[in-house]
């Protein structure tokens, strides 16, 4: 018959879960090295600044569709919580996509390091055949580009895909401490005194700043919007989304 004090049991289940720990995170990180699968060098070109070779088509846009792929392009982000990756947000068809790549070009030679991507379609898609998703990949080593491009293939030319910044590359201070981002107005919405009801109490709570995705409202909710991003309130972010897929015109 083994004793095992209480201490002596916490000790070992301590140890169980560090070890299953780190196992996990060898994993991901083996695994997410085994992404980085192709390495293209690049020619400079007439035209191009000097020590400068990174091309490609840059985009402002707030949704950029993909070419032949059933894809949608948002933002990307860098994240380095767990490991360096590129974290990109899109909206993809959660049947049909299955493998997207992203193109890195690193300065100041114009190295191009092309990374199979991890696609994680949220699960709330309400029965839609689109829905969010995060688009991760890994980083190349001893690069920290400003840019990424994202294909379907790992086999193309860089010059002729949309090139996206990557986001919180830089460390920048926040300009406000409490922001909230509500949910995309759409369906020419015209209920003003919710509106500004919410407003208002988003400020009594301490709310400094509000990000709107705005798709469509009436006339009346467009001056009331105007008087509070004049205010400093409120900030808009257009989201043509119907321009590219069909939307429910309804919760």
């Amino acid at each position: 018959m083994i004793h095992c004090g209480k201490r002596h049991v916490g000790a070992v289940v301590a140890c169980i879960l560090v070890f299953g720990s780190i196992l996990i995170c060898s994993w991901k990180g083996t695994y997410l090295q085994s992404k980085v699968i192709r390495k293209i060098f690049l020619q400079k070109t007439t035209g191009s600044p000097a020590g400068y070779l990174c091309r490609g088509k840059p985009t402002q846009n707030v949704i950029t569709p993909l070419k032949d792929n059933k894809t949608f392009i948002v933002a990307p982000y860098f994240d380095d919580r767990e490991s360096k990756v590129t974290r990109v947000i899109g909206i993809v068809h959660h049947e049909d996509v299955k493998e997207l790549y992203c193109w890195f070009c690193c300065q100041p030679h114009g190295e191009v390091y092309v990374s199979n991507s991890e696609i994680d379609v949220h699960s709330d898609r309400f029965g839609f055949p689109y829905g969010a998703a995060d688009i991760v990949c890994l980083e190349p080593p001893n690069c920290d580009p400003t840019h990424v491009s994202i294909h379907w293939s790992p086999h193309g030319n860089i010059d002729q895909l949309p090139r996206f910044e990557i986001k919180n590359r830089k460390v920048d201070t926040f300009s406000v401490d409490f922001t909230v981002c509500i949910s995309a107005m759409f369906g020419n919405y015209n209920n003003v005194l919710q509106f500004i009801q919410s407003m208002e109490m988003y400020k009594i709570l301490g709310v400094q700043k509000v990000v709107i995705y705005k798709n469509s409202c009436s006339q009346l909710m467009e001056k009331v919007l105007k008087f509070y991003m004049e205010e400093g309130t409120v900030e808009i972010i257009p989201w043509p989304i119907n321009s590219y897929l069909k939307v429910s015109t309804k919760w």
